[in-house]
């Protein structure tokens, strides 16, 4: 089928309800990377286009790069209403959001989840975040590079499989803190 015809075929799923008919709108990212089978198969000049656009769409929460409240940004990741935009006979509300991150985490020891994505019990262990060094320029830096990565993944994977939850407004950037901050903060028990 000739990508014309594949688009009037999802076109005709939106008839009844065009509420999400923005989703078939490709952004340029989108469009690079739906060139190619994968990220290994696309050309280093391709990857680092996407790079250069998805950095340009990483927004900071208002007060900068500080850590947040991990225990508001639990309640984000056990939410499984990550990235839902249809309703499935109930209606969704605004405040009702998350990151639905058990779908591809292993997170919390002992706490069931996927195996898409990497494994995160532990994180902010392996990255060396202690209550004695988190308010340090290095600590502040690695929840920076975390946020990033919650924020607006295809800044440093293009094409991931993971969400862009900040850049597509799933979550907000103070949310995206709160969510960085459970992985690394000491107290998580993402990290006992």
């Amino acid at each position: 089928m000739k990508p014309e015809e594949v688009r009037q075929v999802l076109l005709s799923g939106f008839e009844q309800d065009p509420r999400f008919l923005w989703k078939l709108e490709q952004d340029e990212s989108q469009r690079i990377c739906s060139q190619y089978p994968s990220r290994e198969a696309m050309p280093a000049q391709a990857i680092q286009r996407v790079i250069e656009l998805e950095n340009k769409n990483i927004k900071y929460p208002q007060w900068g790069i500080a850590w947040g409240d991990w225990k508001e940004g639990k309640k984000l990741v056990d939410s499984a209403r990550g990235g839902r935009f249809a309703s499935y006979g109930f209606s969704d509300k605004p405040t009702d959001k998350g990151g639905n991150c058990y779908a591809c985490h292993l997170i919390e020891k002992g706490v069931p989840g996927g195996t898409m994505g990497p494994q995160l019990t532990g994180y902010g262990k392996r990255y060396g975040i202690t209550k004695e060094n988190m308010n340090s320029p290095e600590g502040l830096e690695k929840l920076k590079t975390v946020y990033k990565i919650i924020y607006n993944a295809w800044h440093a994977y293009p094409c991931s499989s993971m969400p862009r939850f900040g850049y597509h407004g799933v979550l907000s950037p103070e949310d995206v803190i709160n969510i960085a901050t459970y992985l690394l903060h000491p107290e998580s028990p993402v990290n006992k």
